[in-house]
């Protein structure tokens, strides 16, 4: 019991020098060298596929009567249409220089095209709001598991 308590004390005080001595986490994986992009987007094509194949498993093993593995499918879907999104967000920025990308603040991005073409500055704006399909994806994914598990334990 003393012991427990001890390492519980130990935790709190190393949680707390944490937050006011922090260092550098040196966990940002950046794109700009062709092995971490090319990495990153073998990524998002093996995620992309693993959502397909969930669709269909759910569909062919008739999983898809039941609501929670329904929502589970439609966050499979909106995470396809997310890596989708992040490709081509990727293959523009990072693999041909599509566009170039200056943070001037904390609320302000400035969007330079290569070839001046403000259409392509404003689709690449749109594919950047890729959270607008992540978070729901997230969100339809926790729902989901949450009324399988609720269905699980009613059975019990």
């Amino acid at each position: 019991m003393k012991q427990t308590s001890l390492q519980y004390s130990a935790l709190i005080l190393t949680v707390f020098l944490g937050i006011l001595m922090p260092g550098a986490a040196h966990a940002t994986q950046m794109h700009s060298g062709s092995e971490g992009i090319i990495v990153h987007q073998l990524g998002h094509i093996f995620f992309l596929l693993s959502m397909v194949t969930l669709i269909f498993t759910i569909n062919a093993r008739g999983l898809d009567r039941e609501r929670g593995w329904r929502l589970i499918q439609y966050s499979a879907l909106f995470f396809i249409l997310w890596n989708m999104v992040a490709l081509a967000v990727h293959f523009l920025d990072n693999q041909i220089a599509a566009v170039d990308v200056q943070t001037l603040s904390v609320w302000q991005i400035r969007i330079d095209p290569a070839n001046s073409s403000r259409a392509l500055a404003n689709f690449y704006y749109l594919l950047k709001l890729d959270h607008l399909l992540c978070v729901p994806a997230i969100a339809l994914f926790y729902r989901g598991l949450s009324k399988l598990l609720a269905e699980e334990e009613d059975e019990i």
